[in-house]
């Protein structure tokens, strides 16, 4: 079959321009991969010795005492700094494993004493950084009195740096005079981008075909004029001008194309008017999601007399419920737990408010006293129609007491050791925002809170959660699972009871935000 110029010309151009995208793509990737690797290296050895002084000091902080869990989370936060690093032991100098992070998740390492191996054992007890390469080599680092970093072997015998693009296996820094830190080296990121260079470049390079064969098509004094007025009216329709529209009267196929092109005009003027939209209300529900977030205590806060535990699981990306804890001094703390009427962007917003004007007016003094003021600028600056139910609790650590004021919120559930009964406290007050003044509805009441008690707040999304369209959890159950598993700490009976609530939904749509707070006694 003979072929046309306009054929052969394709057929050119395209295969030039697969020779030199793959010629290009092979310098660029194998570089890219040598930057790369030198780049990770680079920051995961920063990252090791900085963070190296401080596990060493969590842990010994933290795991002499058997506080499993704080060290646990010292070493989330430390993990999340890097993604170049998934594994971080702490080895003694005898060469016993006391923490692997890759196998101590849930708790401390309780069992027979963990050795390195001898080839390890060098590395622990150097005094100087050490690097493990993945070929099987090492090096140790040492610095001159100037600050210079050079290479020794492990007679500590000068030798010639490594290869920017060589791979890591691990560092062993020597952190304080018990401990060396281990630091196992991931590359995951690195082949995960390499990855995505070459699937980018597969498409340069279809796009630089698909380029080649418009050019030889350019040639072609019958399609000259048609092609560059649809060229045209596509680089307008790129500035935005969806207004523009071509004329080909070729009657032929690119008669047809410039009708399809007129036709997509218009549909990409409707389409983008709707996608910019979308994309805005998108935005702003992110924007209002993370401004919500933060609103939430990172840190559960420590006082002597009580342990705590607290969590929100709202039902949309924008929750009415809201909680916080407001230090008053070393001896006194105030926490509180709201509930706004249903959920998304105005309960948030309210929510927002009431966050603000809770930790405004915190110094008021009585809990009495600043229910009334919160209450006081809701009503003012709120829709008639937005209320909040709120339960305000004082611990003070000197008095050893523990007082609450409710406004029209869920009673609680009080957890007396002496008996093993979950008792709901009194309820009380009016939701804030519905009347002006709720001064003569609120009280202060003082608990009766012995060593072992536990107090349970909660937002009306777990008794009311639903496991069909005619059960709901009820405080019954909520009462019984309180009672069942209260004997543990606060974070125990939390985790018991948001699992017990999942559980008896068994999948079924959360209709509300799920809110709670345990205080026990201790």
């Amino acid at each position: 079959m003979k072929m046309t110029i306009r054929t052969k010309l394709v057929l050119a151009i395209s295969i030039l321009v697969i020779v030199l995208f793959s010629i290009a793509s092979y310098l660029f990737i194998t570089e890219k991969k040598s930057e790369l690797a030198h780049d990770i290296y680079v920051s995961s050895l920063a990252f090791a010795r900085l963070t190296a002084p401080s596990v060493a000091y969590n842990y010994d902080l933290y795991m002499e005492q058997d506080s499993f869990v704080y060290f646990n989370r010292e070493m989330a936060e430390v993990f999340q700094q890097t993604d170049d690093v998934d594994d971080i032991k702490v080895i003694s100098y005898d060469g016993s494993i006391l923490y692997d992070s890759t196998v101590d998740v849930e708790a401390k390492y309780v069992g027979d004493p963990r050795f390195v191996d001898e080839n390890l054992m060098v590395q622990v007890q150097s005094r100087n950084i050490s690097i493990q390469f993945l070929d099987g080599s090492r090096v140790f680092l040492k610095t001159t009195p100037d600050g210079e970093i050079y290479f020794v072997d492990e007679n500590e015998i000068r030798v010639t740096p490594p290869e920017d693009d060589a791979l890591i296996a691990y560092f062993v820094i020597p952190a304080t005079e018990k401990y060396s830190i281990f630091y196992g080296v991931d590359y995951t990121n690195l082949e995960e981008r390499i990855a995505r260079m070459q699937i980018r470049i597969i498409y340069l390079a279809l796009f630089g075909i698909m380029l080649g064969i418009i050019m030889s098509m350019f040639m072609s004094k019958r399609v000259t004029k048609p092609v560059c007025e649809l060229v045209d009216g596509a680089k307008r329709i790129a500035k935005g001008d969806f207004k523009t529209r071509v004329e080909i009267k070729t009657n032929d196929e690119l008669s047809f194309l410039g009708s399809a092109f007129n036709e997509m005009a218009v549909d990409l003027e409707a389409g983008l008017k709707a996608k910019l939209y979308q994309e805005r209300k998108t935005t702003e529900l992110q924007l209002a999601t993370k401004i919500q977030e933060q609103l939430i205590p990172e840190e559960i806060p420590v006082i002597q007399g009580i342990e705590l535990a607290a969590s929100i699981t709202p039902a949309g990306e924008i929750g009415g419920d809201i909680y916080d804890f407001l230090p008053m001094g070393p001896d006194k703390l105030m926490m509180y737990l709201g509930d706004v009427t249903g959920h998304g962007i105005p309960a948030g917003i309210v929510s927002s408010i009431a966050n603000s004007l809770m930790y405004g007016y915190s110094s008021q003094g009585s809990l009495k006293e600043i229910l009334v003021e919160v209450n006081r600028v809701l009503k003012a600056k709120t829709m008639a129609t937005m209320f909040m139910t709120l339960c305000l609790v004082s611990w003070d650590a000197k008095d050893q007491k523990l007082s609450y004021a409710s406004a029209g919120h869920e009673q609680m559930i009080h957890y007396k050791a002496a008996t093993g009964k979950a008792d709901l406290t009194p309820s009380g007050g009016m939701a804030l925002g519905m009347i002006d003044d709720i001064s003569m509805i609120t009280k202060v009441i003082d608990v009766d809170f012995q060593v072992g008690d536990q107090i349970v707040l909660y937002s009306d999304g777990i008794p009311e959660a639903w496991k069909s369209k005619d059960e709901t959890y009820g405080m019954e159950r909520f009462q019984e699972v309180v009672a069942k598993f209260a004997g543990g700490s606060a974070e125990d009976l939390k985790n018991a009871i948001l699992k017990d609530v999942k559980e008896f939904c068994g999948g079924y749509e959360q209709m509300d935000d799920i809110t709670i707070m345990v205080i026990k006694r201790v």
